[in-house]
């Protein structure tokens, strides 16, 4: 559940018996069950045990359950408490005539690509071709970091510019000089990418986005790659900046350091009714078409 939102305990007792009348047994992590007064189990115990995670939040809580649980590769179904999302499929009030779905196997899922990310400290040997570095670096680094909407380079504070150099597969293609740069995936083409000027995306494509943040140049453009590359971004001069991972953790990047990203196919697998479809809700959530 949403942290730090003990009101949803109602909401719980609702669901959970609900949920118990048709013979599924509902555990609860020991974060959200501490919150409202109930025992739980560890995330990790969690995951281990169950068939299926149940979100209950907005998208944001969902896209956390999803980052911490890609090692146990478990279907999520999201239960929206707020506005209109685009991951939480269902809304609280249609959770207990879907919850027979559940049971019987009548949905759908639907697979999201995720990013995984890794800040590597850069190979001194100069003979070592960055290509190369990028695929070793991949077997020995294991700090690897995840995300379903996006992994952004941003500055650190209000004052100038990052000046960031790009890497496709090892060979370097582009400077970006402005506020940062956004990799996001195309379920992420609808959070912050949108905001900065990039293209929505359907969220099945496989395809990686880079689009600069209040690029210095005009002629920065976004852009929509195949997920077979790799991508690897270094500073171009001294300093720091920030790695915003979906928002929800972040981490520096040093000048000698690389973040290298690439696609994560087998990402998070979400479940959704037989009716869901995201064109719908690109409509009421955009508002598009109000006019005809």
């Amino acid at each position: 559940m949403r942290p730090s939102t003990p009101e949803l305990k109602s909401y719980f007792l609702e669901f959970q018996a609900q949920a118990t009348q048709l013979g599924f047994r509902v555990i609860l992590d020991s974060i959200s069950a501490g919150m409202i007064g109930m025992h739980g189990l560890n995330f990790e115990e969690l995951c281990a045990e169950s068939d299926v995670l149940i979100s209950i939040g907005g998208d944001g809580t969902l896209i956390s359950t999803a980052r911490r649980s890609i090692a146990y590769k478990k279907p999520i179904l999201g239960i929206n408490m707020g506005n209109l999302g685009f991951l939480t499929d269902l809304q609280k009030n249609e959770v207990e005539a879907f919850l027979p779905n559940l049971k019987s196997g009548s949905y759908t899922i639907a697979h999201h690509m995720m990013l995984e990310g890794k800040v590597i400290k850069e190979n001194p040997e100069k003979n070592e071709s960055l290509k190369t570095n990028m695929q070793s670096q991949r077997v020995q680094n294991n700090t690897s970091f995840f995300a379903l909407n996006d992994i952004i380079l941003t500055r650190l504070n209000d004052a100038g510019m990052i000046h960031l150099k790009a890497y496709i597969d090892g060979e370097y293609f582009n400077a970006y000089y402005g506020d940062g740069l956004i990799i996001a995936t195309p379920t992420g083409s609808t959070a912050y990418n949108i905001s900065a000027g990039g293209a929505v995306v359907y969220p099945f494509s496989k395809n990686i986005l880079l689009t600069p943040i209040c690029a210095h140049s005009l002629t920065q453009r976004p852009l929509i790659l195949p997920d077979s590359f790799e991508i690897a971004i270094t500073l171009g001069e001294q300093g720091c900046c920030n790695i915003v991972i979906d928002g929800q953790e972040s981490k520096p990047l040093k000048f000698g350091e690389k973040i290298t990203i690439y696609a994560k196919n087998e990402g998070v697998r979400l479940i959704h009714s037989p009716h869901w479809n995201y064109f719908k809700i690109l409509k009421e959530k955009f508002h598009w078409g109000d006019f005809d």
